[in-house]
């Protein structure tokens, strides 16, 4: 037997500094890795590029501020009492999923309810002043597995991530109700901004969820579901054919239909499907999950990724689209 002095002994684990000031330190350090001027590094340039714009309107920063906080107030309030509050005794799958996300990202883990509705639906509200929430509706929890369930959840942290919500809430009053007391102040340019930019903002959440999924396909196939109305047979879902649907995207980009899609807020199915599959072969995805990057692989640099997403998800420039081509990795 090896005999120790005890009083000199010193356990190799002393030199371990476990204090919280170094844990925060530590949890800085990680998220600087993924940081370019005070920006998630995967985020979509289209989208800073807008928001920047948007940010010039005068005083528009600061009154968006002010009412998310108001909206999230009462927000938080309503679904306490109306809704299911996530937690580890309760639903704590989700709260586990939630977690998981918030910790990849980089963030706090945000309050999660689920809501009784049939409606596959989703959302966020966050601002300065309260911890974020993230609303589900049961209806998108019933009919997603849940690796698809947990794309969902980092889509709407990938939100909270890039500081949308700030904007989203008040963006959506104004476009919803143009013609009210908000949009009087704002000129046909200034909403048509807003308009654009509520759509690149949504490839930018997009790109969480590639980034928190367990599989890209997971991530891929809650929007084949959604786009064929998440119907209860997943298999058919699942089976929807890449290359079909490839097809049917270049009939929108080279036809004069795609306009129609101007007055919504979020790009179509097909163009965010060819969007999340475009990062999966950027060089940034492969920064976050080193784990993923298999010989082959493309690993585009972000320059190059954000110009064929701009392609995927232009709707005036029809020479652009034109041009556009999806190359499956190897």
């Amino acid at each position: 037997m090896i005999m120790t002095n005890e009083k000199n002994y010193k356990s190799p684990l002393d030199s371990i500094d476990v204090s919280f000031s170094n844990y925060v330190a530590m949890r800085k350090r990680e998220e600087s890795l993924h940081m370019e001027d005070g920006v998630p590094d995967y985020a979509f340039d289209l989208d800073y590029e807008l928001r920047r714009r948007m940010e010039q309107i005068p005083h528009f920063t600061g009154l968006c501020k002010k009412i998310s906080a108001t909206i999230e107030t009462r927000a938080i309030q309503i679904y306490n009492q109306q809704a299911v509050a996530v937690s580890p005794e309760q639903y704590g799958e989700i709260y586990s999923m939630g977690t998981d996300c918030a910790k990849r990202l980089g963030i706090g883990t945000p309050n999660i309810f689920v809501y009784p509705s049939p409606q596959i639906n989703a959302f966020t509200c966050a601002s300065d002043t309260i911890s974020p929430m993230i609303v589900l509706y049961s209806g998108i929890v019933d009919r997603l597995k849940p690796a698809e369930l947990k794309c969902v959840i980092a889509h709407e942290c990938g939100h909270i991530h890039n500081e949308h919500t700030i904007y989203q809430n008040v963006v959506g009053e104004i476009l919803n109700s143009g013609s009210g007391i908000l949009g009087f102040f704002l000129s046909v340019a200034n909403m048509a901004l807003m308009q654009f930019w509520t759509r690149a903002c949504e490839i930018t959440a997009d790109r969480a969820a590639v980034i928190c999924a367990d599989n890209v396909e997971d991530a891929v196939n809650v929007q084949k579901k959604l786009f064929s109305g998440a119907t209860f047979n997943a298999e058919f879902q699942e089976n929807l054919n890449l290359d079909a649907l490839k097809a049917q995207l270049d009939v929108t980009l080279n036809n004069p239909s795609r306009l129609y899609e101007i007055m919504s807020d979020h790009p179509s199915g097909l163009r965010r499907i060819f969007c999340m599959k475009e990062f999966e072969e950027c060089e940034i995805y492969y920064k976050w999950r080193t784990e993923k990057k298999k010989p082959g692989s493309i690993g585009r640099n972000k320059e190059e990724t954000d110009e064929r997403c701009r392609k995927l998800v232009n709707i005036w420039n029809n020479a652009q689209a034109k041009n556009y081509r999806y190359e499956e990795k190897s």
